[in-house]
């Protein structure tokens, strides 16, 4: 697990917001840790809060989960990539980036 500390506020509600994002690797759950501090000071100007992320699966189909263990995506398309033949990597247009949308209208008139 990362620390990560930031300062925030507590509503009257209850609900945290913080001063500054959190600046984390990749989106997902984390556990929370909220220091409050002593009395003598104002407490909803000056909470301390420290996250941790947290591996975990999720559950609801909403959220998406972070796998570290995946492969990056660059090495996924190294891998196809080098499936084609150099012959149909060939007959591509040396513009095809530059005038993908010019390329995708004449395949889809076709």
């Amino acid at each position: 697990m990362q620390a990560f500390e930031a300062t925030g506020t507590i509503n009257t509600a209850g609900r945290l917001t913080l001063d500054q994002p959190l600046k984390i690797p990749h989106p997902g759950r984390i556990r929370l840790i909220v220091l409050v501090e002593e009395s003598g000071s104002n407490p909803a100007s000056s909470q301390l809060v420290q996250t941790e992320t947290e591996a975990s699966s999720e559950s609801a189909s909403n959220q998406l989960s972070f796998d570290p263990d995946a492969q990056p995506i660059w090495e996924l398309v190294a891998e196809i990539s080098a499936q084609v033949p150099d012959e149909e990597w060939a007959k591509l247009p040396t513009d095809l980036a530059r005038n993908f949308d010019k390329y995708q209208k004449q395949r889809n008139d076709e």
